[in-house]
């Protein structure tokens, strides 16, 4: 087993976790506000939370490839 790609895989499941959550669902300002103002300042609330609930979706397959990598 490798520890850093097991640990590496939590990490990933926790951010997006916290990602989809709190930009996706629960829509928190501060973090849409981070979101465009790195994408497009003129984006709505609702692209900036489809683009967070994205994030968290590719996150979280890679966070799952890490610990199938990690189980071998």
């Amino acid at each position: 087993m490798s520890t850093g790609w097991l640990l590496g895989g939590l990490a990933c499941l926790i951010y997006a976790g916290a990602v989809g959550y709190f930009g996706g669902v629960k829509k928190a300002p501060g973090l849409l506000k981070m979101v465009k103002m790195k994408i497009n300042k003129k984006m709505s609330d609702d692209a900036a939370a489809k683009i967070c609930l994205w994030a968290a979706i590719v996150v979280g397959i890679f966070g799952i490839v890490c610990f199938i990598i990690g189980a071998n």
